[in-house]
């Protein structure tokens, strides 16, 4: 049996459950209605050893923007290691009946008191939103003031009689976590996006060293290219597990599948996704002589995207983002990079920087 039979099996088991508690518990009633599960899953990072967030309550919104009604469909109050969400792994949200019609936002409330579980070091949660970083230290991520709302996401969705409708929410570590400038500051600034598990392709496979021998921890990520803007766009990403397997969820669509980790050379493959299909994609990495670029960055922003671009290995006239960093202004980074040169874009939300080709080893500068 293929993963994607296995997990069709799995979600179509779960959604039969579902479909036969709302039955039950709606066969005294005339109206309409339907059933919403809400799950979670990440955009994986590399950087950390862990990213911890609370979500106390999922809420979705039915009408327009005025007049609409904001409803409670899930109260998870949990914390979550966003880096064990990867490689197909969804942590139930909530799973609740639901009038039918048009469903036009979600929203998450973001705790500010942490669950009561360990966290990976089997120690208490010392904040309810949090990183555990390489050296096994904790950096609490201060939420920005237009996110004490909740972090709306704008998405149409409909809830169909007798039906189940599900909603995964791809939480981007990489471009979530805002490292620390001169404040001291880190920062949660999520950036979700909706995907469907059940129509979307499936892309796995396995990576290896030199030697045949499983590497795990090897960022994986599905990457567009815009060749108008130089900037490039991570789809979604995931990291390798102990075995050197990865599986990830794609929208239908042509990107560069690629695959690093630190002291290894980036390597990639070119695929065209389509609803329902498999790609078996494994790769082999070698090693590499690593170096690193200190930027500098001064901007009035919040934060500042920076990507490291290359020549794409596996198509012509294309470019690979081999990493994407979330800064604040005011702070001087090193960035660990294999040895070579790199075009390097930057963002702060306002404008856009382009550093022209930088060796490993030199400082640049994005003044905004």
């Amino acid at each position: 049996m293929t993963k994607r039979t296995t997990m069709n099996v799995l979600i179509m088991i779960f959604l039969a459950v579902c479909m036969m508690i709302q039955a039950c518990s709606n066969s005294s009633s005339s109206t309409q209605t339907g059933t919403l599960s809400v799950g979670l899953t990440d955009a994986a990072s590399d950087d950390y050893n862990a990213i911890y967030v609370t979500i106390d309550e999922v809420q979705v919104h039915i009408g327009d923007d005025q007049d609409g009604t904001w409803l409670v469909v899930g109260t998870p109050e949990t914390t979550f290691n966003l880096l064990e969400l990867v490689n197909g792994v969804i942590e139930q949200l909530g799973v609740t009946t639901l009038e039918t019609g048009q469903y036009t936002q979600v929203r998450l409330i973001v705790g500010e008191q942490p669950d009561e579980e360990l966290n990976i070091l089997s120690e208490n949660h010392p904040f309810a939103n949090y990183i555990i970083d390489s050296e096994n230290n904790y950096h609490e991520l201060k939420i920005p003031s237009g996110y004490k709302t909740g972090i709306k996401l704008v998405h149409a969705f409909d809830v169909t009689a007798g039906l189940t409708t599900e909603l995964v929410l791809d939480f981007d570590a990489d471009q979530s976590v805002v490292k620390a400038g001169t404040s001291g500051n880190w920062l949660l600034k999520p950036t979700i996006k909706v995907i469907d598990t059940i129509e979307n392709a499936i892309v796995d496979g396995v990576v290896t060293d030199d030697e045949s021998s499983p590497l795990s921890g090897v960022l994986i990520s599905a990457q567009v290219y815009d060749p108008e803007t130089g900037r490039i766009t991570v789809h979604t990403s995931t990291l390798t597990d102990e075995y050197g397997e990865y599986l990830m969820y794609l929208e239908p669509g042509e990107y560069s599948i690629v695959a690093y980790k630190d002291g290894f050379v980036p390597v990639c493959s070119a695929v065209a996704a389509a609803n329902n299909e498999d790609y078996e994609i494994s790769f082999t990495l070698s090693d590499a002589t690593m170096g690193s670029i200190t930027c500098n960055v001064t901007t009035n922003e919040e934060a500042v995207t920076i990507q490291f671009l290359q020549e794409s290995p596996c198509e012509a006239g294309k470019l690979i983002a081999i990493k994407t960093v979330q800064v604040a202004p005011g702070g001087s980074y090193e960035i660990a990079l294999p040895e070579g040169s790199y075009r390097i874009v930057a963002f702060d939300g306002v404008a856009r920087m382009e550093i022209p080709p930088a060796a490993t080893g030199t400082t640049v500068n994005l003044d905004f």
